[in-house]
């Protein structure tokens, strides 16, 4: 497992590398970009490294948005160069979002662009990160094509550094189809002009390229020879996450030896290496790989510990990539210790990754195969047109001799013709057939997982309707707040935002909503949690002070999930937002758990900030909870919500809609009927989030003041 991981985690080192810049300083930047006085280049310059250093491996939307300022900036200047740099970055911003259609919309437009200006390093930038993009989708034989169109260029201009990157990307996917001697070939091509150009990090990788291939092939002792050689230059740079690497890898190597001392010495080194630089993909490995050794050794106390680190820390990265074989690992432990319950969960849970990581095989492998043979019946149908052609061809120049030849030569030329004709429909016939019968097999397997995947689907439609009867009903909620409104959108079918209101014996009404740790089934149970605990001690204990219900529940949260802050262990719990209506008084208690309550009366806004701590386990202090009481007069509106409207990504230019223009258009609505103020907020949702992706799960809640 942690073999295949590592590789998978070189490739995007790779790719990274290929395109790194210096990082610098933010506020330096923007002082150059905000500065008009600045030439153009500069300033250009300077929004491109702000969108590349600051955001685009950590948040591609804002790398996207800088990127996009920068090429509006050009294209008024009519500024090629940095057009498409800026639209080289744009690509980028997809390829790492997945987006692959758009990531190939905006290299081919930069790729252009560059073409136009004569820029050959820079297209043979393009042509690589084009690749790279087939490459991403297994269309190796596309992303061959344009990585050797890029390593033309890059041996034509005697680029090293583009001939190096280049000879690993190929030699990467020759070793992903198995065809280690072409990989190998090109890996140690790589090496000599690494070593040649003295480029220590090309020296290092290739190092690394050679060893995995020998390990690949069982020759050990070679495969050992280069993860030190490796190792050693990983040292010499102080890169750390280099030498992470080399170490599991040799851990890998005595592993299979039986050399469990040695491997634990170097799976140790890995992951405290991977610790200093906050890896989170390499420490789930090494603690993986520690827990497998110590399972092998029978130490089941030290196996748990280590794989249950690496099972929080792959669902808090939350990636399935290798989570099937860590939570079978669990399963088959807890079941050796007689832990039966704990055994059935870690088992469910590999049936669930395992289940998911098989649908999107299926759904990989059939989309490889549908680009494949339409890649192949193109170059077919390429060849037949050119056969036809040189057919044609003849035949003219049979038309030009046809008095030199006698009917029985024209006739022998025409069945010659026709059978060639006809032999080609014949291959491309087979080829059809093999085609429908191979689609046929892959589409059998696919039917076989959209049944596991209408059955947990199904599964969640029940969890929604559990989730739906717990929470307050609409025609209740009518009734105890006539003025009042909901925007409830789940990101999935189930959500992690919950409304809840209660009307008590004595007058006075609850109103509140709150976000859940996660979204989803993770979320949807929390937010269950949370409904019950509030019908306990509102409804069941009357317990009237908002910031005692709020500590009250934090500490049966953290009671109820045995929350002990250690490390890796996960931070379940609520932000909220709790309001507690006493018409009488005409008074409204408040307290929150970091979400706010806005207030706007006589189109005057006032924000009520809710304490920074969430309802649930965290890092800081664990102090009570505190109220505040506000006034309120015939007419006010109250607002609460969670951040799913403000932090969704939207607009023309891809960006968040962010908290101070959602409170400018709280106010701009407050004076309006309350059904005219449900209607706009949620065509402002809609028309904001566009053809984006929800990325959270949304819940607003407005409320007038009509009883006084």
């Amino acid at each position: 497992m942690s073999k295949i991981n590592f590789r998978i985690i070189y490739i995007l080192l790779l790719l990274i590398s290929f395109n790194s810049k210096a990082q610098v300083n933010l506020d330096s930047l923007w002082g150059v970009w905000n500065d008009k006085t600045q030439p153009d280049t500069n300033r250009l310059k300077a929004i491109n490294d702000i969108a590349w250093d600051g955001y685009l491996f950590s948040q591609p939307d804002s790398a996207f948005y800088f990127a996009q300022m920068g090429y509006d900036f050009a294209e008024a200047r009519n500024n090629k160069k940095w057009m498409s740099t800026s639209l080289n970055t744009q690509g980028i911003s997809f390829a790492i979002r997945a987006d692959y259609e758009k990531a190939l919309e905006y290299y081919s437009k930069s790729l252009a662009i560059r073409k136009s200006l004569g820029d050959k390093k820079e297209v043979a930038g393009s042509y690589h990160n084009i690749g790279r993009v087939y490459e991403k989708q297994g269309n190796y034989q596309r992303a061959l094509e344009y990585y050797f169109k890029s390593l033309s260029i890059a041996e034509q201009l005697g680029k090293k550094r583009g001939m190096i990157n280049n000879y690993n990307t190929i030699g990467l996917i020759y070793q992903e189809q198995g065809n280690y001697e072409k990989a190998l070939d090109y890996y140690l091509k790589s090496l000599k002009i690494a070593k040649e150009f003295r480029d220590n990090r090309g020296i290092g990788d290739s190092y690394h390229n050679i060893g995995l291939v020998y390990q690949d092939q069982g020759n050990n002792e070679k495969s050992l020879e280069c993860h030190s050689k490796s190792l050693a230059v990983f040292e010499q740079l102080g890169d750390k996450k280099g030498m992470s690497y080399s170490y599991n890898n040799i851990g890998n190597i005595y592993l299979n030896h039986g050399n469990y001392e040695k491997a634990l010495e170097y799976y140790s080194k890995s992951l405290a290496l991977g610790e200093q630089i906050g890896d989170k993909k390499g420490m789930g490995s090494s603690y993986y790989n520690i827990g497998i050794i110590y399972k092998k050794q029978g130490n089941y106390k030290k196996t748990l510990d280590y794989l249950i680190e690496a099972k929080n820390i792959l669902q808090e990265i939350n990636t399935i990539a290798n989570l099937d074989e860590t939570s079978k690992s669990l399963s088959e432990v807890y079941k050796k210790l007689g832990k039966y319950k704990q055994a059935l969960e870690m088992h469910e849970l590999y049936m669930e990754t395992k289940d998911s990581i098989a649908k999107m095989d299926a759904e990989e492998e059939l989309y490889k195969f549908e680009v494949d043979k339409e890649y192949q019946l193109k170059k077919q149908a390429d060849s037949i047109k050119h056969a036809d052609e040189i057919i044609i061809q003849q035949a003219e120049n049979l038309a030009k001799e046809e008095q030199l030849k006698s009917e029985k030569q024209r006739r022998t030329g025409l069945l010659v013709i026709v059978g060639l004709v006809l032999v080609s429909l014949g291959f491309v016939f087979v080829q059809l057939r093999k085609t429908r019968a191979q689609k046929v097999v892959i589409e059998g397997q696919h039917e076989k997982l959209n049944q596991s995947h209408r059955e947990i689907t199904d599964s969640i439609n029940y969890a929604k309707r559990i989730q739906d009867a717990l929470m307050t009903s609409a025609v209740y909620i009518k009734d105890v707040l006539p003025e009042s409104f909901i925007l409830f959108n789940p990101k999935d079918v189930v959500s992690g935002d919950f409304y809840w209101v209660h009307h008590s014996p004595k007058g006075q009404i609850y109103f509140t909503v709150a976000d859940c740790t996660g979204h989803g089934v993770p979320g949807a149970f929390m937010s269950m949690i949370g409904t019950s605990l509030l019908n306990e001690f509102i409804i069941e204990n009357n317990i009237e002070d908002t910031a005692e219900v709020l500590t009250k529940m934090r500490a049966q949260i953290i009671k109820s999930l045995d929350q002990k802050g250690l490390q890796g262990e996960n931070k379940d719990g609520m932000d909220m937002a709790l309001c507690k209506y006493d018409p009488k008084k005409g008074t409204v208690q408040y307290s929150g758990a970091y979400n706010p309550l806005i207030h706007i009366s006589k189109n005057e806004i006032n924000q009520l900030k809710g304490d920074s701590q969430p309802v649930g386990l965290h890092t800081g202090n664990k102090l009570p909870f505190t109220s505040k009481e506000i006034q309120v007069a015939k007419g006010d509106m109250l607002y609460i919500y969670s951040d799913g409207f403000p932090d969704q990504f939207g607009g023309e230019t891809g960006k968040k809609y962010l908290s101070g223009k959602f409170k400018k258009f709280l106010l701009s609505i407050s004076d309006k009927p309350i059904d005219e103020q449900d209607t706009l907020i949620k065509a402002e949702f809609t028309n904001w989030i566009g053809d984006h992706e929800q990325i959270d799960d949304v819940c607003v809640m407005g409320v007038r003041i009509t009883q006084l």
